[in-house]
């Protein structure tokens, strides 16, 4: 898995392989290791401070708890 952001407003995309995609389909979720969730924490919080730079005053402020259930919006257009 890929993690990139490629616009200026702090959007991005995270990028699966075809490994990837056949283990999201088989088994309905991806099953986080503690290699795997090591590997994307690292990347995640070194981008975090990327994406907190981008990112809209009112986004900035964006507040999730551990047990929220976060909705997803559609993409504007294609990253």
């Amino acid at each position: 898995m890929m993690i990139n952001q490629n616009k200026e407003d702090g959007s991005g995309e995270l990028v699966f392989s075809k490994e990837e995609i056949d283990i999201i389909i088989k088994h309905k979720k991806l099953i986080l290791t503690p290699s795997f969730l090591k590997h994307f924490v690292n990347l995640f919080v070194g981008l975090f401070i990327e994406f907190q730079e981008k990112f809209d005053k009112k986004t900035k402020q964006i507040t999730t708890f551990k047990d929220q259930e976060i909705k997803t919006e559609k993409p504007k257009d294609n990253l």
